[in-house]
């Protein structure tokens, strides 16, 4: 007897994800030409005017050269993330999971920011619950480390002089949860569940102005959810944003 092939409403759900994966596929390719299309421009124009002005003007030279290191080290960050963010959308888990120090990693982190903090006037802040607290979880340390850097930079970035980020931990017997709060600008209600989408700005200006490439918030989204995790993010504009990372315990997650 011959197998029943797939019945028409089967062929129509199909056809429908698939256009929907093409769509998908042709704005990510979108997306990407236009971001990278912007600082190419930048720096060819910036090559051009150096060009001719580098033997006549050595102040402004200097000045050009200085600004095509900037959109140099954007377009490098642009494509770090970009590769990054690629192979967290290929894996639904992390493969080779190891025991992981979250509160070590967030040690590491917040010596690598802390001096972000001190040029912008700003105190960065830790604060742990519980000292005799297992912080342990399965899964990848360069992983960690990259979602709570995003989280830590974001916050020093959107938060004017004078203010404060602190970031704090929590464990029990299912989960770790990492906070990381500021008293920054804030984040309208109605952009919020936008925010972790590739390549959407809050404030394209500000963006461009603090060098962020679009990506960093899902890139800690994937991360957490790799993770078995996930994330959350609670926002008031012009107070603050506090974003929560909660990651499932070693031994939950075996």
């Amino acid at each position: 007897m011959l197998k029943d092939g797939p019945r028409e409403d089967e062929l129509e759900v199909s056809a429908r994800e698939l256009r929907r994966i093409n769509k998908i596929r042709r704005d990510f390719v979108a997306n990407v030409s236009h971001e990278l299309k912007t600082p190419a421009t930048s720096l060819r124009l910036l090559a051009e005017s150096l060009v001719e002005i580098i033997d006549e003007d050595p102040d402004q030279a200097r000045y050009f050269a200085l600004q095509l290191k900037s959109e140099t080290d954007r377009l490098s960050r642009l494509i770090s993330d970009l590769l990054d963010l690629t192979h967290l959308e290929s894996e639904e888990k992390v493969t080779d999971p190891e025991p992981v120090d979250v509160r070590g990693v967030l040690m590491g982190v917040l010596s690598r920011m802390r001096p972000s903090a001190r040029r912008k006037g700003l105190a960065l802040r830790w604060r742990r619950a519980g000292d005799a607290a297992d912080y342990t979880v399965m899964g990848d340390e360069t992983q960690l480390g990259s979602m709570f850097a995003n989280l830590v930079d974001n916050a020093i970035k959107y938060t004017p002089e004078g203010g404060s980020v602190e970031v704090s931990a929590e464990a029990d017997e299912k989960s770790v949860r990492v906070r990381v709060a500021d008293t920054g600008i804030g984040i309208p209600e109605k952009k919020l569940p936008r925010i972790f989408e590739r390549f959407y700005r809050v404030d394209k200006a500000r963006s461009k102005e603090t060098g962020g490439t679009g990506l960093g918030l899902s890139i800690v989204r994937h991360v957490a959810e790799n993770h078995g995790g996930k994330v959350t993010v609670e926002s008031t504009e012009g107070e603050g944003t506090t974003f929560t990372v909660y990651l499932p315990r070693e031994d939950q997650t075996r």
